[in-house]
């Protein structure tokens, strides 16, 4: 197995999670403009989000288990073009009802690449240096979140919100001619090595075994801990990117280029988080760095609480707060995924499809009922912050008990695979 981070196939899914990031945060800063052009509430504008998220999240359910008996490359050149159409429509919306759509289109699109892109690090790496290419991942992909924002709300102020639906056009459609030219299959199930098994997978591509992978990997409860965590650590991150371009518009006055700019502060934290981990050495695990993580989350809840009750908001109180979430999801969110990765090898796929679909859908109805419910305040931001932190206390207690479980059962072989 290569394990070696130049491998081209580990730079693709790094162009290709990029695509998928962008699709979240590049438009981000022109909310507030497609609010006005429509004459929308602030839940409605959001639903922008959460519908891409939905199925963003259920599409990885097609992708991921069928990627393990047909291979990744295939799957990876639709969602794609899924994505490159559905950005193409977002240009030429002429109603909000058609934007959604495009949404929808952009959902189906970057769950794919997300979930391949998990899968395909899965077939690359194995153990510890697994984590390390997540973890290399989440720096790659740091940069999205901290330029997208920036780019967005330069694009906005010179153009206008289309113009940054344009950009992804561009960039995932030169991305598939480099993936179809360029990208080797990685799922050695289904490579040009192995084709004359080229029976047994044909036999193997049925719906009752992609079912029995689901199944395997759902009757795995230190897989439904760590997934569960995932959750966790993305919904910190979207509430204060959905959430800060409207509050620092709105309470501050800032237009949308100087949004763009202010929401660094977020991204370049969780950057740091990463880099930080990356120098760690392989003695911390998994475990104690999603601790920490919630210990941080913690405190942000505490921030907008104390801000909300003091009466003492402002720009200073708001940019610390999140940058102090970027680094506690950063903390949460890569050593959740590492954890649920590597429980599986065969159905990696799989797994990376349940992890996103966990991730995105539930961030989906979340973010949706507290569109509906108008929980926008910083108040509201508060005590959701540290439901989150208890929900992942938890999820850690629930992880150090499983974990004791399997020591007295294998003592040797856990020893190994710490």
């Amino acid at each position: 197995m290569d394990q070696t981070y130049r491998n081209p196939n580990f730079v693709l899914v790094i162009l290709g999670v990029v695509a998928s990031q962008l699709a979240v945060s590049l438009y981000l800063p022109s909310l507030p403009a497609i609010l006005d052009e429509w004459q929308l509430t602030v839940g409605e504008t959001q639903l922008t989000l959460s519908l891409f998220f939905l199925t963003f999240g259920l599409s990885q359910l097609f992708y991921g288990a069928l990627s393990d008996h047909v291979g990744r490359k295939p799957l990876l050149l639709l969602s794609i073009t899924i994505l490159t159409c559905g950005s193409i429509l977002a240009v030429y919306a002429n109603s909000f009802e058609l934007l959604l759509f495009a949404r929808l289109l952009q959902g189906l699109g970057g769950g794919g690449l997300s979930v391949l892109g998990r899968a395909i690090l899965r077939d690359l790496f194995q153990g510890q240096a697994l984590r390390k290419a997540i973890n290399m991942l989440a720096i790659a992909a740091s940069f999205t979140p901290v330029i997208a924002p920036t780019l967005g709300g330069y694009m906005q102020d010179s153009f206008d919100w289309r113009s940054n639906f344009i950009i992804l056009t561009l960039y995932s459609g030169v991305l598939l001619l480099i993936i179809f030219f360029k990208m080797a299959e990685t799922n050695k199930d289904v490579s040009s090595e192995n084709r004359h098994h080229t029976k047994e997978q044909k036999s193997s591509l049925t719906f009752t075994n992609i079912l029995a992978d689901y199944q395997l990997v759902l009757k795995n409860n230190t897989f439904i801990c760590y997934a569960s965590a995932t959750l966790i650590g993305y919904l910190a991150m979207i509430l204060c990117l959905e959430n800060t371009p409207f509050l620092l518009t709105t309470k501050f006055g800032f237009n949308a280029k100087e949004v763009g700019y202010l929401m660094l502060a977020q991204p370049s934290f969780f950057l740091l988080g990463n880099l930080i981990q990356n120098k760690l050495p392989a003695s911390v695990t998994n475990n104690q760095l999603i601790q920490v993580g919630m210990i941080i989350l913690a405190l942000v809840g505490v921030s907008f609480l104390l801000q909300n009750g003091l009466h003492i908001t402002s720009l200073t109180a708001i940019l610390i707060t999140l940058a102090f979430n970027g680094l506690a999801v950063s903390l949460i969110f890569v050593n959740a995924m590492a954890g649920s990765l590597s429980l599986f090898s065969h159905q990696s796929g799989a797994a990376a499809a349940l992890s996103g679909m966990f991730q995105m859908v539930g961030t989906a109805l979340i973010t949706a009922t507290m569109a509906q419910l108008h929980w926008s305040s910083l108040l509201s931001l508060g005590w959701i912050y540290l439901s989150l932190f208890a929900a992942l206390y938890l999820l850690v207690r629930r992880l150090s008990y499983l974990q004791q479980i399997r020591l007295t059962q294998d003592p040797v072989s856990n020893i190994a695979t710490q």
